[in-house]
């Protein structure tokens, strides 16, 4: 007999339990905070299931999971949506199997036809045996070093020639709050209609440097105007880059590099171990130009129930469905993909 129960965060006025499960546990992400609950309702307004495994009054497990529904996509639950990482911390097997089933059960029970858990460890027992894992993906991490010489030494001279360009060319780098938030949307707006995807809102992002623990701003500015940008956050001793963009008009000046290289830096000198340059798919443009920067590999394991009949979701610009609409999405002047994109991406997780 099951001697621990799951509960509904909302329903229990738990919060001091899971934050202090969450902080104390070593693979947690930062995602897994409770804030971050607060900033996708803000944000996008989707409903939230926060499940906890309780033995005796202990926490012995978690799982932060949003409920996701929309005409254009479909009913679906993920953990966690819009960020990189999110799925079940737990002690044991048997506290991961009991809140995975949770899930299923709540799953079915409304109707969704799938739940994605965004997992940077593998699951064990039954939930890696009966949930199905796709390995597209990887997170790529620099191990830091105190001295960013280090690691400076360590790039390629073609590399380090880019930078030096850069820096040439009167580039400028610096660390900021929301007094930087218009440059940064202004760059990630454009890049985000070239590549054909839609944008968040600019709203989103306000959420997250208000909310977000020691949440900033970089911004790289050439000859008066921001040619790159990266939001970047911290939680112990790892930084986090997950939305990094540039205007790739300007790539002939290498200020991508420019704002990578400082961001290395500023980790290096502010105390942190690793820096996270975020997910990416393996093997693809992005993957390659991170790997210059001498990261290690991690695959990420991302886990799905599926409904009866339901076929692994592709909700990804890389599927050929949207081709066209991508197409189609890149010829739009910035101003109506920046009206139309949140209202679409806050159903595409």
């Amino acid at each position: 007999m099951r001697h621990f129960e799951i509960v509904r965060l909302a329903d229990t006025g738990l919060d001091a339990k899971w934050e202090s499960y969450v902080d104390s546990t070593p693979h947690a992400s930062l995602y897994h905070a409770l804030e971050w609950r607060e900033i996708l309702l803000r944000a996008f307004g989707h409903r939230s299931w926060y499940l906890m495994a309780l033995d005796r009054g202990k926490t012995r497990g978690v799982l932060p999971l949003v409920e996701m529904k929309s005409s254009l996509f479909g009913h679906f639950f993920v953990s966690l949506p819009f960020l990189d990482y999110g799925g079940i911390l737990a002690d044991a097997p048997e506290y991961e199997v009991a809140l995975a089933t949770a899930a299923a059960d709540l799953a079915a029970k409304r109707g969704a036809r799938h739940i994605e858990l965004r997992q940077s460890f593998a699951a064990t027992g039954s939930v890696a045996a009966g949930w199905k894992l796709r390995q597209h993906k990887a997170a790529l991490v620099i191990p830091l070093s105190s001295d960013p010489e280090v690691h400076w030494s360590g790039l390629n001279s073609r590399l380090r020639g880019k930078v030096r360009r850069a820096e040439k060319s009167g580039a400028t780098f610096s660390v900021e709050t929301l007094d930087g938030l218009d440059d940064f949307y202004r760059v990630f707006s454009l890049n985000m209609r070239n590549l054909g995807t839609p944008v968040y809102s600019s709203s989103f992002f306000q959420h997250v440097l208000r909310r977000a623990r020691d949440a900033v701003v970089m911004v790289v500015r050439h000859e008066g105007r921001p040619a790159a940008a990266a939001i970047a956050l911290r939680r112990g001793q790892r930084v986090e880059m997950p939305w990094i963009c540039s205007d790739y008009t300007q790539s002939s000046s290498s200020l991508n590099e420019y704002l990578y290289w400082n961001a290395i830096q500023w980790a290096c000198r502010s105390g942190a171990r690793e820096l996270d340059l975020g997910r990416c798919s393996i093997g693809g443009g992005v993957f390659r130009f991170k790997m210059q920067w001498n990261p290690k590999i991690r695959p990420l394991f991302w886990y799905y129930w599926l409904a009866p009949g339901v076929e692994l979701p592709e909700l990804s610009p890389d599927n050929p469905r949207y081709a066209f609409a991508v197409e189609c999405w890149k010829k739009m002047p910035l101003a109506l993909a920046n009206l139309l994109g949140p209202w679409i991406v806050r159903s595409v997780p």
